[in-house]
């Protein structure tokens, strides 16, 4: 049989609060959580916690069996299921808690996917924080990726154009890398977009405009002030060639 390792007690961020262990005892999530009773600020049972109070993601759990990847399920699904650390998993149990977790799983993408795009290491990541197994996470992803749901070329295409007028490209390139867009689809994006617009024009059009709010007078800037001002530009992530003409043209009253 496939013993439970260990229980634990998660907050929100994944941290544990409590944990039970596979020490000899007759451990669970409510022991857990009673052996905290008595200190000022602790929790009370999970069974005696007010219906209010008993809500959706008020307790988290943890649960590490000796085979099998660690899941997290609530603590009253746990408490449910009999869960408890140093005791037996039934495969029959654990099949049952992998369904729900793919269901779970599944709804929770298209939670996600409804509001906007999300890139594929950006999503995987909300979906480990969750605490799906790797498993449960592998699979929706793929199902997602065969629906198109997820793309990460069309994501590096959309971000191009949505901020192509708005951010440097190297900026772009740093923002899709960070992402996790592989450096091909990061590259297709921009060679898609530079055949419909002039993208050193629309660099230009940015640093001029960023000259323009910080009040950039050529006429009265002295050396430090150009310094400091293409310092800025460059850390903005714009080319010094185009920051050189940007501020020339501002010179030449452009």
């Amino acid at each position: 049989m496939n013993k439970i390792l260990s229980i634990e007690k998660i907050d929100r961020f994944g941290r544990v609060i409590e944990s039970g262990r596979d020490d000899g005892r007759d451990y669970g999530i409510e022991d857990s959580v009673r052996e905290m009773e008595g200190a000022a600020h602790a929790e009370p049972s999970l069974r005696n916690l007010p219906e209010g109070r008993r809500g959706r993601g008020s307790v988290r759990v943890r649960v590490t069996p000796e085979e099998g990847e660690p899941f997290t399920i609530s603590g009253r699904r746990a408490d449910r299921l009999g869960l408890r650390a140093g005791e037996d998993l039934a495969p029959e149990v654990y099949q049952e808690i992998l369904q729900e977790l793919r269901a779970s799983c599944m709804q929770r993408c298209g939670t996600l996917l409804g509001s906007r795009d999300y890139p594929e290491r950006r999503l995987r990541t909300k979906l480990e924080d969750a605490g799906y197994p790797a498993s449960v996470i592998e699979e929706c992803m793929e199902k997602l990726r065969q629906a198109r749901y997820l793309d990460d070329r069309r994501y590096a295409q959309t971000y191009v154009r949505s901020h192509l007028s708005d951010r440097s490209r190297l900026r772009i390139r740093r923002d899709l890398s960070e992402r996790g867009i592989p450096d091909e689809y990061i590259e297709e994006a921009f060679a898609e977009i530079e055949e419909e617009t002039d993208p050193d024009q629309v660099q230009l059009d940015q640093i001029r405009r960023l000259l323009k709010k910080r009040g950039y007078n050529p006429g009265e800037a002295d050396y430090a002030m150009r310094q400091k001002t293409m310092a800025f530009l460059h850390r903005k992530g714009y080319e010094t060639d185009l920051i050189r003409r940007a501020m020339e043209d501002a010179e030449s009253g452009y």
